[in-house]
């Protein structure tokens, strides 16, 4: 991006208001539909992105992690399998393939998915059974991770 571009973004920003409205959506449901926020960490591809308002345009491919939604003092945070945020104006939308409450997500659960999965992959003869091995292995690790540090 040119200067003068960038320097545009960076003026919006500032001229921001202090709330981001957030959609955090689901095939099928809605988790947030137009919410008043303060922020949004999302798990990225390229690593964690926090989104205040005023944040510069953006499309984000999320990979398995949390989302957490910051508002006064109140934390909320999801585990998302994975998805897309897009970030315009002073809107942002989630769009998650899956998600749940880390709170609510089961210890024994992901300990054993976890084990399931490194056996599956140990064992995997193909490049699909290994590839479909490999992402339930990332999954629990991420939904492990997640609950370790709630």
């Amino acid at each position: 991006l040119g200067m003068g571009l960038r320097r545009g973004m960076a003026e919006d920003a500032a001229a921001a208001g202090t709330k981001l409205k957030l959609n955090f959506l689901l095939p099928h449901t809605a988790i947030m539909k137009e919410a008043m926020v303060d922020m949004v960490i999302v798990p990225s591809s390229t690593g964690s992105m926090g989104v205040l308002p005023g944040h510069v345009p953006t499309v984000a491919q999320m990979k398995p992690g949390v989302v957490s939604i910051h508002n006064g003092e109140e934390i909320e945070k999801y585990f998302v399998s994975s998805g897309f945020t897009f970030v315009h104006g002073e809107q942002t939308d989630i769009c998650a393939v899956e998600a749940a409450k880390v709170d609510d997500i089961d210890p024994e659960a992901v300990k054993s998915g976890l084990s399931q999965s490194e056996n599956d992959l140990s064992s995997a003869t193909d490049d699909l059974g290994r590839a479909e091995a490999q992402i339930g292995v990332d999954v629990y690790s991420a939904m492990q991770a997640a609950i370790e540090t709630k």
